[in-house]
């Protein structure tokens, strides 16, 4: 079994930071691994009533170009899950909801990462904005329950959080909206 003999943050920046972390293998040997330390984040996936899934469009620095995701962030220090939740979806949708009901979670990159992703389904949407971050510039889409199913199959929805919320929602969406999985 793996063992961390130490570790020690050697950038620091505004997202996260970078740690140089030395392990001793199950074989004996060491070894120095480069680790982002990222706080935690959420993701949610908002379905109205009608079976409208609200997506966000913006730009991504690492994908070059601007995508359609599940409205998510980053946890605030000390914050619950379920509460950043709640908070994004606000800030990211305009909208909170009746029930936020856990999903699951996963791990972004564990290979080079330390973010967990935890993940909510929001249902029971209503009004209820709060000011978006600053450096956030959000496009809102709206797309039928199964046309967002479909793009995530054909490929055209290319962001890894989005793809796994419609992955573990997939039981639930079929129990609460029978008839719009499918185009």
């Amino acid at each position: 079994m793996s063992r961390i003999l130490s570790r020690k943050t050697v950038f620091e920046g505004h997202a996260f930071d970078v740690e140089k972390v030395h392990l001793r293998l199950p074989d004996g040997r060491e070894r120095d691994y480069d680790l982002v330390a990222h706080a935690d984040a959420v993701t949610i996936l908002p379905v109205d009533e009608q079976g409208q899934v609200y997506f966000v469009r913006q730009f991504r620095v690492g994908a070059q170009e601007e995508l359609l995701e599940l409205p998510a962030g980053v946890m605030d220090p000390g914050e619950e899950p379920l509460t950043s939740a709640r908070r994004e979806l606000r800030e990211e949708t305009g909208c909170d909801c009746e029930e936020l009901l856990p999903l699951g979670g996963f791990y972004m990159a564990a290979g080079y990462s330390s973010e967990y992703m935890h993940v909510y389904l929001a249902l029971g949407l209503r009004s209820a904005p709060l000011d978006q971050d600053e450096d956030e510039f959000l496009q809102l889409v709206k797309l039928p329950l199964c046309e967002a199913l479909a793009q995530a199959r054909d490929g055209q929805l290319r962001d890894s959080k989005s793809l796994v919320a419609l992955f573990f929602a997939q039981d639930e969406l079929a129990w609460r909206f029978p008839g719009q999985m499918q185009r």
